[in-house]
């Protein structure tokens, strides 16, 4: 079963996992994978705004590559990318010993109920739907940061 996180934010689907808040931000890197440039400067603001280093990545062959290369503290992937859809992109990782346990977020169009289970199915933790609320979107991504060791 999906729990919404924050409340009432219908945008975000998280599947059964608890990564807390961060207090800080030092060093925790995300990689952003997003075809849309105006979509992927707009995480990339976002995010560096509050203090996180970004990864960008154009399409689901960068993302994959970008991953295995800079091993990211948290993902964030489109679904429709070209070259590799993010749904491959997620099985990939997810399969990978090495980056299996770094959270994938999913950040679409697609917004049926349907949609949400098949990607927390496909390997997805979590589920923002576009168009993001950009004042919540960046406590919506890293509560799903893991905690520091």
């Amino acid at each position: 079963m999906l729990a919404g996180l924050g409340g009432d934010d219908p945008g975000l689907a998280k599947a059964g996992k608890h990564y807390p808040e961060q207090t800080t931000q030092s060093g925790r890197r995300i990689l952003i994978i997003e075809d849309d440039p105006f979509s992927l400067e707009l995480y990339t603001i976002l995010l560096e705004a509050a203090g996180y280093a970004t990864l960008p990545a154009a399409n689901g062959e960068e993302g994959l590559d970008a991953a295995r290369r800079e091993q990211p503290d948290l993902i964030i992937c489109d679904v429709r990318l070209p070259k590799m859809g993010g749904c491959e992109v997620v099985g990939y990782l997810k399969s990978d010993p090495v980056l299996s346990q770094v959270p994938i977020i999913a950040v679409t169009a697609l917004d049926s109920v349907g949609d949400r289970e098949r990607l927390i199915t496909a390997g997805f933790d979590g589920y923002i739907a576009k168009p993001i609320v950009a004042e919540t979107f960046t406590r919506q991504i890293v509560n799903f940061l893991p905690e520091v060791q």
